[in-house]
């Protein structure tokens, strides 16, 4: 992203390529500050799936950073690809699990509106888990490249 921002021969382009750079730090912060908020709440539990937020993060910080110096290499771009990929089902399946986890500690798990609604936002944070997904579809909206 800086090698492109610095060789920008025209303003639209130099545009695009400083909005690239502000959400890629914007990832980047939420890469590091986001498992610093899970370890102080507490978040790993017995089970290793309690684990895969901050296994996530260890990939989308160096290749986050990676990126900003280097987004031609093929396999540096694909390993932020598939990183973004994978924080993306990430924050899904979490937000699944959450949900699902809010539902069996009330009355069991149903899938009427009001009440799915209301498990919604019980005691786990079900939007939460999903700021996985935010940075990885803002990770791929940065390396996408119109043909």
């Amino acid at each position: 992203m800086i090698p492109a921002l610095r060789s920008a021969t025209n303003t639209t382009a130099r545009t695009l390529e400083i909005v690239r750079v502000v959400l890629l730090l914007l990832i980047l912060g939420a890469f590091v500050m986001y498992p610093v908020e899970l370890f102080i709440i507490g978040h790993w539990l017995d089970s290793w799936e309690s684990l895969i937020p901050f296994w996530i993060t260890i990939p989308g910080v160096i290749f986050t950073v990676w990126i900003f110096f280097d987004r031609k290499t093929p396999w540096v771009r694909w390993a932020f690809i598939i990183t973004m990929w994978a924080a993306i089902v990430t924050g899904l399946v979490g937000a699944y699990w959450h949900w699902i986890w809010n539902m069996e500690d009330t009355r069991g798990i149903a899938w009427n509106w009001s009440y799915a609604m209301d498990q919604f936002h019980g005691f786990r944070p079900v939007l939460a888990a999903m700021a996985y997904t935010n940075m990885g579809v803002t990770g791929l909206a940065c390396i996408f490249r119109a043909r």
